[in-house]
């Protein structure tokens, strides 16, 4: 049976690097947000059939199951899913070929968690959600 929680918004990144998620989860739970963190492309599209996401944060160079596909079977599953790609400075064409599928937005690598968040906030605006971007030091 699904649980709808609709009072929080539910934030999936999927990087196959470990790090990636270490860094930027605590970033992402900052804004308020659920974060469930996958290093598995196969793990986090069955996630993403279990529950709906309401930003989806995805690697685009991954072994198994690239960003490209992730992020088409993310817009299939549900069409309100912003999905923003995180992309390697000379993946910028794959980035266009992410965008012209439906991609919400991409964020370059190397970035600041920082820099994420903006994006989020920008994609939680296009769902209509105010998320709050709070500026401790980091």
């Amino acid at each position: 049976m699904l649980m709808m929680t609709s009072s929080k918004f539910e934030v999936l990144l999927l990087d196959d690097e470990p790090i990636v998620g270490k860094r930027l989860r605590p970033a992402i739970l900052k804004l308020g947000c659920g974060v469930e963190v996958f290093e598995s492309p196969a793990k986090a599209i069955k996630r993403i059939n279990e529950k709906e996401f309401d930003v989806v944060v995805t690697d685009i160079r991954m072994d198994e199951i690239d960003g490209i596909e992730v992020l088409e079977y993310v817009t299939k599953k549900s069409s309100r899913t912003k999905v923003i790609m995180i992309t390697g400075y000379a993946m910028m064409e794959l980035a266009r070929q992410a965008m012209e599928k439906g991609a919400f937005d991409f964020i370059a690598k190397p970035f600041k968690p920082e820099d994420l968040r903006v994006v989020i906030v920008k994609a939680a605006e296009a769902l209509g959600v105010k998320l709050t971007l709070s500026h401790e030091p980091q």
